[in-house]
């Protein structure tokens, strides 16, 4: 039993050293996602402040935008769980087009540096990267995914590392894909600026908006949903079965 210890101790302190980034990552996320859900700031309280740093928006608009810029890659690299309100956020302070861009583009390199973090510690299966018809599978599933409005970015970061996409891969169905959704938040906090200073509502561009977004979420419902799942169980089922074959070699 003793001798079992001294041989498996070894191997977690390297499993540990070998991960401790990601056990870092990970302490980040849960620390930042309880800290949003037990702040006992009120949506007054947001708005106010807000309403505050747009006085300053509106005299230093690079500024502002860099700000958005920062904050949403930040944000979107530790899976912050209330993304819509930074995106509406930039659309308040911003111009709605202007602001939704500026957070996009951040979401995009944030979701882009956790994806890198979790690709880094996952198996290979080079044998379904080289399938071009499975690649086709992946482009039409990413772009899918990043349409739906109910899919986590997150998550979608997560299966893209697990096949190992590139990186531009990543960003252009990243792009591509949130655009509308993120957009149209942005369109939503703009709406609210425009009511609470008594402006009369763009009722023509918030329609606009929103039928982007509706024939968005269509296409992401006609997409290779059976078939991606289908990749993933595959790939997962070859993972844990290489893992095994390894684990009982080096045994």
């Amino acid at each position: 039993m003793a001798s079992i210890c001294r041989k498996s101790s070894p191997a977690w302190g390297n499993y540990m050293r070998s991960n401790k980034i990601l056990f870092l990552y990970g302490a980040a996320v849960v620390s930042l996602s309880l800290a949003y859900f037990i702040s006992p700031m009120s949506g007054e309280t947001l708005l106010q402040r807000l309403t505050g740093f747009e006085a300053l928006a509106q005299a230093n608009p690079v500024a502002t935008a860099l700000v958005f810029l920062a904050a949403s890659a930040a944000l979107a690299y530790l899976a912050f769980p209330a993304m819509p309100l930074v995106y509406m956020a930039a659309g308040y302070c911003l111009d709605s087009f202007a602001g939704g861009a500026t957070v996009l583009l951040g979401s995009a390199f944030g979701g882009l540096g956790a994806f890198i973090l979790y690709r880094g510690h996952m198996p290979r299966s080079p044998q379904t990267l080289a399938n071009p018809r499975s690649q086709v599978k992946i482009w039409l599933a990413l772009l899918g995914l990043r349409l739906s409005p109910i899919v986590p970015a997150p998550l979608v970061n997560f299966f893209a590392a697990f096949y190992h996409v590139s990186p531009v891969q990543l960003m252009t169905t990243t792009l591509l894909g949130s655009a509308p959704l993120i957009l149209f938040y942005s369109q939503l906090g703009r709406q609210g600026h425009e009511l609470l200073s008594g402006a009369p509502p763009h009722l023509q561009q918030f329609s606009g908006y929103m039928a982007v977004l509706v024939l968005s979420t269509l296409l992401s419902a006609m997409g290779p949903w059976k078939s991606f799942l289908d990749e993933i169980k595959h790939l997962k089922d070859k993972a844990v079965a290489s893992l095994g074959l390894s684990s009982r070699a080096s045994a």
